[in-house]
């Protein structure tokens, strides 16, 4: 990956993420919650570590931690749950060609946390959230 490409690549998955990333369907996890996620991302061969991004949010219950985006041109192609585990796998095709995010979220009780690898046409990157529940929005 270009450092001259990273901009482009953290702002389409900080806005993917904004727009897809909802806590799974324990009852637990969400139904009107306000959370606050801390996101951390690794990409291999910057020459610096990117910093943490903290972000609140009410979240409403959602089937899936990913919807399908049409204006992303992204899709859910795989999920499964286990108790309070959801594993996913999301595909988005964009100019630079395909690029796929595999991931699982655990909850526990009112937390959560999540690990994505993402995996494209510019490089690979992986992804840590963790989230605290802090009560009704």
């Amino acid at each position: 990956m270009n450092k001259s490409d990273l901009p482009v690549v953290i702002g389409v998955l900080l806005l993917s993420f904004g727009m897809m990333f909802w806590p799974a369907g324990s009852a637990r996890a969400a139904n009107g919650s306000e959370w606050e996620m801390t996101t951390t991302m690794e990409i291999p061969g910057m020459p610096f570590a990117m910093p943490p991004t903290i972000r609140r949010q009410c979240l409403q219950d959602q089937a899936v931690p990913f919807r399908d985006n049409e204006d992303q041109n992204c899709r859910v192609v795989n999920k499964e749950k286990s108790g309070d585990t959801m594993n996913w796998k999301l595909v988005c095709d964009g100019p630079d060609g395909r690029s796929e995010m595999t991931g699982v979220t655990k909850y526990t009780g009112d937390t959560m946390d999540t690990k994505i690898q993402v995996k494209g046409g510019q490089g690979e990157m992986s992804i840590h959230t963790t989230g605290k529940k802090l009560g009704p929005c």
